[in-house]
């Protein structure tokens, strides 16, 4: 293990000390644009109508609106600094089809590992969870323009949240204090607190998966397998709602 030196100028990092701080900051905003847009309004709305699918929509939009806002700073640091491209950071090199095939079935693996996480927690900790109404009502698509708009946001989760936090941050933590382990802890931090509109016991489930994709992204030194099992286990709702439909 590296011993810890902290950087508070991050001089080896991929961005600036000024973007970071920015693009934090955005992140720290998250619940009160989730107030000032009312994009939680759809807890107060009666399912199966048109009240419930145009907040649904709404809520959607925000969410995906603000996730590429956050993408958008993150690569402006990047660019800025020069050190490193977007596909570097991602490190999608595939060469053979063989490569292709492998992030595949490391993605497949780390969806059934998420889902194991997910099961056990809800298991272990159903008694205590106290689901936010929002949460519950973003997570339940009743039409197919829901579906659509919720599949469009997990998919953008996926991508964009493993951009910013196993990239983007992840690397300005090392940069801060030249310790892997402590970078990834930060990381996890940071990415769990951003979900607490879900209800406090959903933070644990956030932070094993949060961990298990860093670890995924550290190992393979690649976002890819974490970004397909990102979106594909944000979407499954979507996909459960499309199979019964449709």
């Amino acid at each position: 293990m590296s011993e810890i030196r902290f950087d508070w100028r991050l001089r080896s990092g991929i961005a600036s000390v000024t973007s970071t701080c920015v693009l934090l900051l955005v992140l720290a905003s998250f619940p009160l644009v989730l107030h000032w847009t009312g994009a939680l309004s759809v807890a107060d709305t009666a399912p199966n109508t048109p009240e419930h699918t145009r907040a649904f929509v709404k809520s959607c939009v925000v969410l995906t609106v603000f996730l590429w806002i956050c993408f958008t700073i993150a690569v402006a640091g990047i660019r800025s600094r020069g050190k490193i491209t977007g596909q570097e950071l991602i490190g999608a090199g595939w060469k053979r089809w063989q490569d292709f095939a492998r992030d595949l079935s490391i993605a497949a693996g780390t969806l059934v590992a998420m889902g194991i996480v997910g099961t056990l927690s809800n298991t272990l900790l159903g008694p205590l969870q106290q689901d936010t109404s929002a949460f519950r009502a973003m997570v339940a698509p009743q039409k197919s323009l829901e579906a659509v708009a919720f599949l469009i946001t997990a998919l953008t989760a996926g991508f964009v949240e493993e951009f910013v936090f196993r990239g983007y941050i992840q690397k300005q933590c090392q940069s801060l204090c030249g310790n892997t382990l402590l970078a990834s802890t930060l990381q996890v931090i940071i990415f769990t607190s951003g979900h607490a509109y879900q209800g406090w016991t959903r933070l644990v489930p956030v932070f094993l998966i949060g961990s298990l994709l860093t670890a995924v992204a550290l190992w393979r030194r690649s976002l890819v397998p974490g970004m397909i099992a990102h979106g594909l286990g944000d979407g499954l709702v979507a996909f459960a709602y499309f199979a019964k439909h449709w």
